[in-house]
């Protein structure tokens, strides 16, 4: 009863002040829809009732008012919560047609989004994420385009499950990063876990560890790296700009999504060319300085299109 324990260590985290601000959200979203099963819902109440018992019996200590303060309290919880669900003696029938909820980030954003079950999104700049306002069913199914990073919630009976035009990718439980643009290199980083990576259409699947990468790309097809740093790769979240020895061309895409302009080379050999360093959370003009200098390249800003040019030494 892997749900059961969930819901007892939520109740017992959020009335002992320690809960996260996401299990906060989640417990009082559970309060307001419904979710509980009536069978898990029963054991709890049961549950809980027998943990009073058991720690009035042992009432021989002052602590113990205190226990039974806290049991009391949770179970007054757990009773508000079966006024708050239907209790019907027919079985309850499939809920079809849930609502889905789409959430775009524009270019030069980064945002995030809780999901129902407790799992945290964060959505770099040109991304979306459409999911259910509520996960119903055998799996919790979302679909992405751009690039996502997830710290799913465990939930070994109900796999968590990432659709992109690409690739399919499936969760064990796991924090991420799904990168699925447009014209770019498909690509999935995992910071812990473990992540399995299909075949839209096939039954071919890559399984990926802590540390793990696989990149994809109609030229180069599946590339997968293991025990890589994935520092650069998940820079993204704190706004950062990193080269590390790729192309400009492959960093473009990236710096124009950050900043919500067009970049034009004046000359494709431009594109060739690579620079090292990381850039913390700055401004378009100190990043455009700094690769005229790294670079030896001019630059000319009109509006919202900057032109890379040439430059003599």
């Amino acid at each position: 009863m892997e749900d059961l324990d969930f819901y007892k260590t939520l109740i017992c985290r959020y009335l002992s002040g320690a809960a996260s601000r996401s299990e906060v959200a989640l417990f009082f979203r559970l309060l307001e829809s419904g979710e509980l099963d009536p069978l898990i819902e029963d054991q709890l109440r049961y549950d809980l009732r027998q943990e009073l018992s058991t720690i009035r019996k042992r009432n021989k200590e002052r602590r113990i008012r205190w226990q039974i303060g806290i049991a009391a309290s949770i179970l007054l919880c757990v009773t508000s919560l079966w006024f708050f669900l239907p209790h019907n003696e027919t079985p309850k029938a499939e809920r079809t047609n849930l609502v889905s909820t789409t959430k775009n980030v524009a270019l030069g954003q980064i945002d995030s989004v809780l999901l129902s079950d407790g799992t945290k999104v964060w959505l770099n700049a040109g991304s979306k994420i459409e999911y259910p306002e509520k996960f119903d069913g055998g799996e919790r199914k979302v679909k992405i385009s751009g690039e996502a990073f997830f710290d799913v919630t465990h939930n070994a009976q109900v796999p968590f499950v990432i659709e992109t035009e690409q690739k399919q990718v499936k969760v064990y439980g796991t924090s991420f990063n799904v990168k699925s643009y447009k014209d770019e290199k498909f690509t999935v980083a995992v910071k812990n876990g473990k992540v399995g990576v299909k075949e839209v259409n096939s039954d071919k699947e890559w399984l990926l560890m802590k540390n793990d990468l696989i990149t994809y790309s109609e030229k180069s097809k599946a590339i997968l790296l293991r025990n890589q740093n994935l520092e650069t790769i998940l820079a993204w979240k704190q706004g950062d700009i990193v080269f590390d020895g790729k192309s400009l061309a492959e960093i473009l895409p990236a710096i124009q999504r950050k900043y919500n302009i067009k970049i034009k080379l004046s000359h494709p050999d431009i594109g060739k060319l690579q620079m090292i360093g990381r850039y913390k959370n700055t401004s378009l003009s100190t990043l455009l300085e700094a690769m005229k200098f790294s670079l030896n390249i001019g630059y000319e800003k009109k509006g919202e299109l900057v032109l890379i040019t040439t430059q003599d030494r």
